[in-house]
């Protein structure tokens, strides 16, 4: 049985985006759309694959349509309990290919959405870079009878709480320590940065690339504005990270891009993005902490797919801002392109009535054991006192 589903609903899919049938008009519905990361992704969902050469497989995700990857369990409506379908859908690009043919990333994104309009679906979350290479969802405003949201505003949340949930157990003083912001320009890191600024640290760090340069003044003089005695500096060189005392690193580059040779001993990254870009040597490295930034605990939820985390319960951020939005059954666009601090509170509050919090504190290596957190404290704690 399973492995007739498995060939049925790959055509039923393809069927739904093809011809104008829809399934379960009335019912409210949600999904989250996903790609996969690399090839191992793509082995994930289909296990047969793992013995086929990478270039087999990129030509198999090249040609591929979207298909629904798993149904979402346990989300309920604030108001009746009733229990909402949701759904992960996948584009099966993988990064490269992505930022490689970004037309085909677009069609194959909406493809996914038409997908999910037949669906019965309402909302859409976008995760990974379905946000960034549509233009934070701008190139799908067009396609109607279908809701957006790109996931920034909760995940700009969540991100800096790391930062904050660390600031008793690391003792960090927030008007001398350093945060950079690697991949400043983006949404996740301008609204980071925002964020970190109201929370009264004083010294940021702007860095992203130099075809960038306007975006990121833009989003220094806007903080520099809004939080006259803070100082932000701006760079073009992600090896500047060596001055800094805590990392976020939101690109969207395919390929890590911070090593262990650029973090000074006591540092801390905060890492969000999918593919990571964090190298493994920096996990390796005993006086340095890498923290998988965009996860969440949301009690009873369950994607019943394998997203890499180490919980049961715990769902990428972006992916529970769209979990939020359906539990209050949001009926039109969220977050498009940039978002900004009014709707990262809006978000905070009702996801403090399904109980979401920050998930432990982990990397795709291990869950971060105390002792660990406590060694780089300590490691901290010798580099101020000498």
């Amino acid at each position: 049985m399973k492995i007739l589903k498995s060939i049925y609903r790959p055509f039923r899919d393809l069927f739904l985006q093809i011809f104008p049938i829809y399934l379960h008009k009335k019912e409210y519905r949600y999904g989250f759309l996903i790609h996969p990361r690399d090839e191992r992704d793509v082995i994930t969902k289909y296990p047969f694959l793992s013995f086929a050469p990478y270039w087999l497989i990129r030509f198999f995700t090249r040609w591929y349509w979207p298909v629904v990857v798993t149904k979402i369990t346990g989300l309920k409506k604030i108001k009746s309990q009733d229990e909402i379908d949701g759904y992960i859908l996948t584009i099966p690009l993988i990064t490269k290919q992505i930022l490689a043919n970004r037309p085909l990333a677009v069609k194959r994104i909406r493809q996914s959405i038409t997908l999910a309009k037949r669906m019965g679906i309402k909302i859409v979350g976008l995760g990974a870079l379905t946000a960034s290479i549509t233009r934070g969802g701008e190139d799908l405003l067009d396609i109607e009878g279908i809701w957006i949201t790109t996931g920034h505003a909760y995940t700009g949340y969540n991100v800096t709480r790391n930062l904050f949930n660390l600031e008793e157990a690391l003792g960090i003083n927030k008007e001398s320590e350093v945060v950079a912001i690697v991949g400043a320009a983006g949404s996740i890191g301008s609204i980071s940065a925002e964020i970190i600024a109201r929370r009264g640290y004083k010294n940021i760090l702007l860095i992203d690339v130099h075809r960038k340069r306007e975006r990121v003044e833009e989003t220094q003089r806007k903080l520099l504005k809004e939080f006259p005695t803070t100082s932000v500096r701006v760079a073009y060189d992600v090896k500047e990270i060596i001055t800094a005392d805590f990392i976020i690193a939101a690109t969207n580059t395919p390929e890590a891009l911070i090593t262990a040779s650029m973090l000074k001993p006591g540092a801390v990254v905060i890492d969000d993005a999918q593919p990571s870009d964090v190298a493994y040597d920096v996990l390796e490295r005993s006086d340095v902490m890498a923290v998988e930034a965009g996860i969440v605990s949301t009690p009873g939820i369950c994607s019943n797919f394998n997203l890499g985390l180490k919980n049961k319960f715990d769902n990428f951020c972006c992916m529970a801002e769209v979990l939020i939005l359906a539990a209050n059954e949001w009926k039109s666009n969220f977050v498009i392109k940039k978002t900004t601090l009014e709707f990262v509170d809006q978000i905070v509050e009702w996801g403090k009535e399904l109980n979401f919090e920050l998930g432990a504190f982990q990397n795709r290596k291990e869950l971060i054991p105390q002792e660990k957190i406590n060694r780089v404290a300590t490691v901290r704690k010798k580099r101020y006192n000498t």
